[in-house]
């Protein structure tokens, strides 16, 4: 995968002259100086797209796999809960301790 963009300049390289030659669009136009370049983008955007639409059906390649458990026989039961017991109910204001709070912070404002 990391090769496929280096074989069009390979082949660009090593068929540089046949390339400037025969294959470049602009061969007839020697002041643009093209040399066959528009050959080697045209081979690389091909690979661009190449790689684009293996991407694409990557991406699109999707499978679903369903796994069936049998059970068997389980043995069922439940408990109903118990009756909650009764308990004494508790006047909270008349506790005199203060949980959860320091004595700092219960200290009256200074005048």
């Amino acid at each position: 995968m990391v090769f496929r963009p280096v074989a069009p300049l390979l082949d660009y390289m090593v068929n540089y002259d046949y390339i400037a030659d025969e294959l470049c669009v602009n061969r007839d136009r020697p002041e643009l100086n093209c040399n066959g370049r528009c050959y080697l983008m045209n081979a690389l955007a091909e690979e661009a797209s190449k790689k684009k639409d293996a991407q694409q059906r990557e991406g699109k390649l999707n499978f679903q796999l369903s796994i069936t458990y049998f059970v068997s026989e389980t043995d069922w039961s439940f408990e109903l809960p118990q009756a909650a017991t009764k308990t004494q109910p508790t006047d909270h204001y008349l506790l005199k301790k203060i949980e959860g709070f320091t004595a700092d912070l219960l200290k009256p404002p200074i005048s």
